[in-house]
């Protein structure tokens, strides 16, 4: 549905009544004995006034008014007429007269630097292409026109520009949003100046975002408000408009004789000014009232007559919904042939309202390759006249060049002779030239194989280190899994032999209840049982064997964990983008670090709600060993290590503090360089956080440091929740 739209050229009250009527004795005695620019405004005012009313005469007077301006070299009202024309044109909706006329106008006040005026005539072009379904070339029009008129200061314009392009973005549900930013901005304005057609404009496209959100409340609190307000002004078209709109809304929430009441006030409203938009979007509301109401022959007749009003006008907006609506009835009628036509005219429109910029550019096209042919015509004229003219001139030319010939072949002979003296001086500095160049090519050649060399060498040393640096981490790793394993296997290994030992015992007293027989008397053979009972204590060693099957699983469970962790920490996809729990990674990691943690550090974890996310699970699990490492070396007592996650914007943060020494400011700078260490030497290669720095890059992320001497350190990773390989990635920073 179209959006109302705020123009500069709308008519006032006054100059409307006039036309009404016919000239009176007072402006025709005026109009006679005005003069010179005098009489091109009072012909420009009549003209005006005829707009809406009298197609005919508001042409008439604005083509004497520019024929008169152009005689008295008043360019200004030349244009003026031109933008009259257009307006006349505008009002009976033949949109392509008002494209022609306001196009050479808009070129006129380029021409003489009117910003004004190019502001007001950008403006108005894009309310044609808007009402046309073009809003590409009607957003491009309107940006033209707010720049002009924020240059120039001009209020009222960038008001009603804004409140124009809001109304295309109002076109799309997706861009609602934007559109309400526009519409608030211009408000404002309107209201800091007063202007109320414009608040009242604005108050009703606001209303309609409410209305497509479905909010009926908002909606009719807007359009009701801007009634109100447009009532106060001589905008009737306008008020015709926000009437159709409240109407929807009662359309919607089922209040059909309310409905139908506002329709039809809003069509008699935009009948009294021949306001052929709002008649025809009247008409199609009552015509869908109708079909609601079971009305079929009334809406048949009320939609004939608003797809009469839209085909003039050329709005693809209405005949869009007359044409639906037209399939509709017909399919329910049982008429199918003519909904299956009116159901190809709503696929035209709809191509219409989507095609159109398409359209143009190949109209541009083809007017550029006309214009284009004719010049070449005329060129090709043009020097048919000219071969003409050198023939008539060849004779006194020949006879010019025989008396000049011998004295050009004279001079010519020493030009050639000079020419063959500074091609031999060239050619031998030339020859000198490429011998040094080959020179230096030949040493830039050696040079580049060194390099090359160099190159090599310095590839395969780094290679080398960061081999050295996963050994390193690889022996850490092997260490920690070593001394970790090693308690629970023990308290598997121990209980073991001790259960043996009580199993042993429990079979003793097992076998001679086992061995008795139920046909004889049993009761020695039970009282050496009772005793061989209370020898071997049978209660304690069942409590005992059941408290070491305990411990047995317990380690058991322990070595798992610590397998499992191995497993998660060690995963062989490095080059493989696979969905993971980052907090798995980091438990993975602290079981691994757990014999360097022991009792002296604390750790403690602030997990927010991460969901598994896309990315290379072992290299981050890297990153994490040589930050907690780092981390845990940094502490040289007692200390903590705080690890918080949680999402922000697009991405999943882990920050990692230690209560550790800290570092200075000109450390900081070189952390992430590759072989910078501040370890004793064969504690480090200096490569562990230039290794993490390269595997966060890979996520396309981002690595912070914040430390400071004596305060600890945190380092903040930040990774995207969705990983793509064509992101760009983030900076690093430190702090």
């Amino acid at each position: 549905m179209k959006k109302l739209l705020l123009f500069s050229f709308f008519l006032f009250s006054q100059i409307t009544l006039l036309a009404q009527q016919n000239l009176p004795d007072s402006l025709v005695t005026a109009l006679a004995a005005a003069k010179d620019t005098t009489k091109v405004n009072l012909l420009l005012s009549i003209s005006k006034s005829y707009a809406g009313t009298d197609l005919a005469l508001a042409v008439k007077y604005a083509q004497e008014a520019k024929q008169l301006a152009e005689q008295h070299h008043f360019p200004k009202g030349a244009a003026a007429a031109l933008k009259n024309m257009g307006l006349a044109y505008y009002q009976e909706g033949k949109y392509e007269e008002v494209l022609k006329y306001w196009q050479q106008s808009l070129r006129v006040f380029k021409s003489i630097n009117d910003k004004a005026g190019v502001a007001n005539l950008l403006g108005n072009i894009g309310a044609v292409y808007f009402n046309k379904g073009d809003d590409a070339r009607a957003i491009e029009y309107y940006l033209q026109s707010l720049q002009v008129a924020e240059e120039i200061g001009d209020k009222q314009r960038m008001t009603t520009t804004m409140s124009n392009i809001g109304a295309v973005y109002n076109n799309n549900k997706a861009t609602h949003q934007k559109a309400l930013e526009y519409y608030t901005k211009a408000l404002k304005i309107s209201e800091e100046i007063g202007y109320k057609a414009g608040i009242g404009t604005l108050l009703v496209n606001i209303g309609e975002i409410y209305l497509a959100r479905e909010d009926d409340a908002a909606a009719l609190q807007y359009f009701l408000k801007s009634l109100k307000t447009l009532e106060e002004t001589d905008k009737q078209d306008k008020v015709a408009y926000a009437l159709n709109n409240i109407a929807k809304v009662y359309t919607r929430q089922g209040n059909l004789t309310q409905a139908l009441n506002y329709h039809q006030r809003a069509l008699a409203t935009a009948q009294k000014v021949k306001a052929n938009l709002e008649m025809a979007q009247s008409l199609v509301g009552i015509a869908q009232i109708y079909d609601k109401q079971e009305k079929p022959e009334a809406a048949l007749n009320t939609y004939n007559q608003a797809q009469k009003i839209a085909q003039e006008l050329g709005s693809n907006y209405e005949l869009k919904a007359i044409y639906e609506g037209l399939a509709t009835l017909y399919g329910k009628a049982g008429d199918y042939k003519k909904a299956y036509d009116y159901q190809l005219l709503l696929s035209s429109v709809k191509d219409q309202i989507y095609n159109t910029e398409t359209n143009e550019k190949i109209v541009d096209l083809q007017a550029n390759y006309e214009s284009e042919k004719k010049q070449a015509q005329i060129n090709l004229l043009t020097k048919d006249k000219a071969l003409q003219h050198m023939d008539l001139q060849r004779q006194k030319i020949i006879k010019n060049a025989l008396f000049a010939g011998l004295a050009f072949i004279l001079i010519l002979a020493g030009i050639l002779y000079r020419n063959y003296r500074n091609k031999v001086k060239v050619n031998w500095q030339l020859t000198r030239k490429n011998v040094e160049i080959n020179q230096q090519k030949e040493e830039i050649a050696t040079q580049r194989d060194r390099l090359e060399q160099m190159y090599n060498n310095l590839i395969s040393a780094q290679a080398q280190l960061i081999q050295a640096e996963k050994m390193a981490s690889l022996g850490q790793l092997t260490a920690g899994v070593a001394h970790e394993i090693n308690n629970p296997i023990n308290f598997v290994s121990a209980g073991i032999d001790s259960l043996r030992h009580n199993f042993t015992e429990i079979m003793e007293v097992v076998e001679g209840y086992l061995a008795l027989d139920p046909d004889t008397d049993n009761k020695q053979t039970l009282q050496k049982l009772n005793k061989l009972k209370k020898q071997v204590d049978l209660d304690e060693l069942i409590e005992e064997s059941e408290q070491l099957l305990r411990s047995i699983k317990n380690g058991a469970t322990r070595t798992k964990e610590i397998v499992r962790s191995l497993k998660n920490f060690t995963r062989l996809d490095e080059n493989t983008l696979k969905v993971a729990d980052i907090h798995e990674g980091l438990d993975s990691t602290l079981v691994i670090l757990n014999n360097q943690i022991k009792e002296r550090i604390k750790i403690s974890k602030n997990y927010g709600h991460l969901e598994p996310i896309n990315c290379y699970p072992g290299q981050l699990n890297q990153v994490f060993m040589n930050i907690l490492g780092n981390a845990i070396q940094a502490i040289k007592g007692e200390g903590t290590i705080a690890i918080k996650t949680y999402t922000e914007d697009d991405f999943a943060v882990i920050r990692i503090k230690d209560s550790g020494s800290g570092m200075t400011a000109e450390v900081k700078k070189h952390i992430f360089e590759p072989f910078f260490t501040t370890k004793d030497v064969g504690e480090g290669t200096g490569l562990g956080l230039s290794i993490s720095y390269g595997i966060i890059e890979k996520h396309k992320g981002k690595i912070e440091v914040e430390s400071q001497p004596g305060a600890g350190t945190e380092f903040i990773i930040r990774i995207p929740l969705i990983l793509s390989e064509t992101a760009k990635p983030l900076a690093v920073a430190t702090a």
